[in-house]
């Protein structure tokens, strides 16, 4: 046994040396033809022998661990590199196609995807069109879309959850599918039942002879502002349309006009002993022609005046007595009829207007504004109809060009500047000047069609584009649909009585005589003034009031109006 330790004891010397550079073949060898020729030659050396051959069987052993280790790391690390490279790449596969894009829909508020198709078709031209309308057209194909074709929908528009909008004379809001005659039983009842209940969508059978039953139900729709929405049918199945528009009137001409129907607020401000006086226009007076880019346009004149100009507080009671008594004195001295006032009485009245002109609000129609260094925002209600409150808000930047200003904006940037507009009230604008507003807002007339399918294909909507991978499975059985048509067109009118706008998308203003004072005292008053005269280039956006949802977005660059 000790013989056995031994010999163990200088194989590990044997080994050791090994280390130290020896031949490893060699001694191995050396060590092995050791072992096996004292077998053959001495049977005193059996028990020696015995331990060799013990040793020489735990060098397989030790040699299959030492194989099988290496098989389980190279087995492991090949796990890794599959995972890694094939697993993970697969799974990052499946993830990208249910990464949410950036214009991701989370409300109906103003979000990114409302402005992404301004930025899209970014060009120097008039554009408008309807991101709600465009909305609920994605959210009832979405119904019928699955697999990777509705996941791509709903990327972009999200949980979106559509408000349905009353009709009325003013307000109109419609959904339909029309079908093909012969094409009806490949679409699901399913389908056109929650298109009825969800989107109080109509279901219209049609010979899909020519474009004219849909045409015209969409210029129905319309109030008439859309007439000519399809082009051609004769390739298509079936059509999914939203339609809306809306002609309502301001709640107070922007301008006081002859003839108007809706009221307006004649403009003449004068502060008694102030020199101040502003006048935007007479009543029935002509619109004014501003320069538009270097073109002359019709425009209306807005205006308001906001007194926080405290004369009282600010120059002393008792020292405007003193400058203005005197002053007074000498005007009797010299024989100037007083109209049966006493000096007493005429102070006393002189002081009391003074007061009154402080915290004075006067303004020529309703209206909202931010003002800084970098924009212009004009906004301005229209009347409510059924509980709905639209506001229009135009934007013009004033360092860079529309376009550049465009491409750089985002939701955020938008809604700071809502949410930073002021109406004409006393405390929302600075103390101790009289602040002076004045603007000419041109008014613009034009309609617009939006490259919808590319777009939508630059936000990442392309499977249901492709006959190849489009699946619309929850809408239509048998044979693969896929849509290779998206229509949008939109337009818009703005008036001095209001806005008619339309979109439709489908995939597929004293005299007195007698006695007269002629004396006065007319202090200077600290000005102000805020130009919102719009002259060039600006976007603008027309939302719902309450809950911010926008109706229409555009541009204006050329304000054409008949």
């Amino acid at each position: 046994m000790n013989d056995g330790l031994k010999s163990d004891e200088e194989n590990e010397e044997v080994l050791d040396e090994n280390s130290n550079g020896v031949t490893n073949g060699s001694v191995a060898k050396e060590n092995v033809v050791e072992a096996t020729g004292d077998l053959n030659n001495n049977s005193v050396d059996n028990k020696q022998g015995d331990n060799n051959k013990k040793k020489g069987n735990k060098k397989p052993i030790l040699i299959a661990i030492i194989v099988v280790l290496v098989l389980a790391i190279v087995g492991v690390c090949g796990y890794m590199v599959y995972t890694r490279y094939f697993v993970e790449e697969k799974s990052t596969t499946v993830k990208s196609s249910v990464k949410k894009s950036q214009y991701r829909l989370s409300g109906n508020g103003l979000e990114d995807f409302d402005l992404r198709f301004l930025q899209l078709e970014n060009e120097a031209k008039n554009k408008i069109y309807s991101p709600l309308s465009i909305k609920y057209a994605l959210a009832m194909l979405q119904e019928g879309a699955s697999g990777d074709t509705k996941e791509q929908i709903t990327n972009l528009i999200g949980d979106y959850k559509p408000k349905a909008y009353p009709n009325s004379d003013h307000m109109s809001f419609a959904n339909a599918m029309f079908i093909r005659n012969t094409f009806k039983d490949q679409v699901r009842e399913e389908y056109t039942k929650n298109l009825k209940d969800k989107y109080n969508a109509e279901v219209i059978l049609d010979e899909f002879s020519s474009p004219d039953n849909i045409n015209n139900w969409v210029s129905d729709k319309t109030f008439k502002l859309i007439n000519n929405l399809i082009d051609d049918v004769s390739d298509s199945n079936f059509f999914l349309i939203n339609a809306l528009a809306i002609d309502m009137n301001w709640n107070n001409q922007l301008q006081c006009k002859e003839g108007r129907t809706i009221p307006c607020m004649p403009y003449f401000v004068k502060y008694q002993h102030e020199k101040y006086t502003d006048s935007v226009r007479e009543i029935y007076d002509n619109f004014e022609k501003v320069k538009f880019n270097g073109k002359d346009v019709d425009a209306a004149v807005i205006g308001a005046s906001i007194n926080k100009y405290d004369i009282i507080k600010e120059l002393g009671e008792d020292n405007i007595r003193k400058t203005v008594g005197a002053e007074l004195q000498a005007y009797i001295d010299k024989g100037g009829e007083m109209c049966g006032e006493t000096y007493e009485s005429w102070m006393d009245n002189y002081i009391k207007t003074l007061g009154a002109n402080y915290k004075s609000v006067d303004q020529s129609t309703d209206f909202y504004l931010t003002e800084s260094d970098d924009v212009k925002v004009f906004a301005k209600d229209l009347k409510e109809y059924d509980g709905i409150t639209l506001q229009y808000v135009g934007i013009m930047p004033k360092k860079v060009e529309l376009d550049e200003y465009v491409k750089n904006i985002d939701s955020k940037n938008i809604n700071e500047l809502i949410n930073g507009l002021k109406n004409i009230s006393f405390e929302n604008f600075k103390d101790g000047v009289v602040t002076k507003i004045h603007g000419n807002i041109p008014f613009f007339k034009y309609e617009y069609s939006l490259p919808l399918l590319k777009d939508l294909k630059k936000m990442g909507i392309n499977n249901i584009f492709d006959i190849n991978k489009s699946d619309l499975s929850n809408m239509i059985t048998g044979e693969k649909q896929y849509i290779d048509k998206a229509v949008h067109k939109a337009n818009i009118e703005f008036s001095n009585d209001g806005i008619k706008a339309a979109a439709a998308t489908a995939f597929g203003g004293s005299g007195a005589a007698g006695c007269f004072i002629d004396f006065d005292h007319e202090y200077e008053v600290p000005i102000e003034e805020i130009d919102l005269t719009f002259d060039k280039p600006y976007m603008y956006i027309i939302r719902d009031k309450a809950t911010g949802e926008v109706w229409f977005t555009g541009t204006v660059y050329d304000p054409v109006t008949e």
